[in-house]
């Protein structure tokens, strides 16, 4: 697996990706009205562009396959991190995640924090993230529960 800077040519790959996911690994927590709301079919492609021209976003990938991606605001907001369903606990995230702390340590960002999906939780937990609030949030006039998650960041 390869870790790299994301580029405008990966939109398609990624917004595929993302739909995906959602539509996959969170239909346990979250109903097909709520997913279709979080992850429409005809994703927003200018809305997209403009979110991740204004994060820090990486993609994995392994022969020329994007395996999932992740972004984060320089005062340390973790926005995404997607795994591609196929693709799920090999360490993926894992690695994204890492590399996101990696790089807000290095501009002295002291913790990370993020909206962690009822599916997603657990994953945080596990990297060291403790729940601030548990709250819902509406994409789409649906609303979608979630949980508000952070982690300090100890400088390197």
């Amino acid at each position: 697996m390869h870790l790299r800077p994301y580029s405008a040519e990966d939109l398609p790959a990624l917004t595929r990706l993302f739909h995906a996911t959602v539509h996959t690994v969170t239909a346990a927590h979250y109903s097909p009205e709520q997913r279709a709301a979080w992850a429409p079919a005809e994703p927003d492609l200018d809305r997209w562009r403009m979110k991740l021209a204004a994060e820090i976003t990486i993609v994995a990938e392994r022969a020329g396959e994007m395996l999932g991606f992740c972004s984060w605001t320089p005062e340390g907001y973790l926005d995404f991190l997607f795994v591609h369903h196929a693709h799920q606990r090999k360490g993926i995230a894992r690695a994204l995640c890492a590399e996101a702390e990696r790089d807000l340590v290095t501009r002295g960002v002291g913790r990370i924090h993020t909206q962690a999906s009822v599916t997603a939780q657990p994953f945080f937990r596990r990297q060291g993230f403790v729940l601030v609030r548990h709250q819902s949030v509406k994409a789409r006039g649906v609303e979608l529960p979630n949980a508000v998650m952070e982690k300090p960041l100890s400088p390197a």
